[in-house]
């Protein structure tokens, strides 16, 4: 729905809103310090801590101008395999990180196919995500030596999918004293397992691990991943009346970006080992600052 500017406050229409994940690491090639691991809609993402100034600099500013144009963007920014073929065919490959894609199913060639296509070692890390799940649903970290193992366990649900459900639902009935008990804990593989079994895209993704440069909080280091919040709208001297706008693509040379700000969400856990390996290397907006 078309957002209402507040009385008296005349506020910038933007044709979308939206959030860059990104990698940064200072140690490594100018062209390799960069890699944006997602993309997203403002709309539905989160902006805990520090991130909340974004929120409230985009409120206070801009209000959404409905466009059907834009309408592909926002699928875009819901899908890591087409936004990372995006990247691909207009030249930006260099700041995304490796990725392949494969179906859904399991096989006993599939992690040494994703290795060999990714170009990994034994102890490096490869990282498995669903393609159309955010705020890090169904996003596993896995060392290249346990890939296999760990692809069987979320490509190969039980044959009986409703009867495994009904029994493990009895159980809870049974045995838990509260509704939101679900019999697993928020963030453990056995939840993220569950988006994979219930995942109604035909394909997954893999990527090549990357990490930022150390940021250090009470004398921690963690390893990061940068929020920086964005706008997309008309250039002021292009603004135009709704009849008078025409169908079709816009240009660059018509459209403005304006940066609203940027910071760092941090994983559950420092990078000494004093968590699981998910929680030293996914950032989610909800745990973080």
């Amino acid at each position: 729905a078309r957002e209402a500017a507040p009385q008296g406050q005349g506020r910038l229409p933007v044709l979308f809103w939206g959030i860059l994940d990104i990698k940064y690491d200072r140690s490594r090639p100018v062209l390799d310090r960069v890699k944006v691991l997602e993309t997203g809609d403002g709309r539905t993402s989160k902006f805990s801590g520090d991130g909340a100034e974004i929120l409230r600099r985009y409120r206070e500013k801009y209000v959404m101008e409905q466009d059907m144009d834009f309408q592909m963007y926002q699928v875009i920014s819901a899908d890591k395999k087409l936004t990372h073929d995006l990247f691909d065919q207009s030249g930006y490959s260099h700041i995304v990180p490796e990725q392949v894609c494969f179906p859904r199913r399991y096989h006993e060639q599939l992690a040494a196919d994703i290795m060999k296509a990714l170009n990994v070692g034994d102890k490096e890390l490869v990282i498995l995500k669903l393609c159309n799940r955010s705020r890090a649903a169904g996003v596993i970290v896995s060392p290249a030596n346990e890939l296999d193992d760990i692809l069987h366990d979320l490509l190969t649900p039980p044959p009986d999918l409703e009867a495994w459900f009904q029994d493990h639902a009895e159980r809870m009935d049974r045995d838990s004293d509260s509704a939101a008990d679900f019999g697993f804990a928020p963030g453990s593989f056995a939840e993220h397992q569950r988006h994979w079994w219930g995942n109604e895209s035909p394909v997954f993704v893999a990527e090549r691990c990357c990490h930022s440069h150390p940021t250090v909080v009470n004398g921690r280091q963690f390893d990061g991943t940068m929020r920086v919040g964005f706008a997309v709208r008309r250039q002021q001297c292009m603004q135009k009346k709704p009849w008078e706008q025409q169908a079709g693509a816009f240009s660059p040379d018509e459209l403005e970006i304006d940066w609203l700000g940027g910071y760092w969400k941090l994983p559950k856990c420092d990078t000494g080992g004093s968590g699981t390996l998910r929680e030293s290397v996914v950032s989610a907006a909800r745990t973080s600052g």
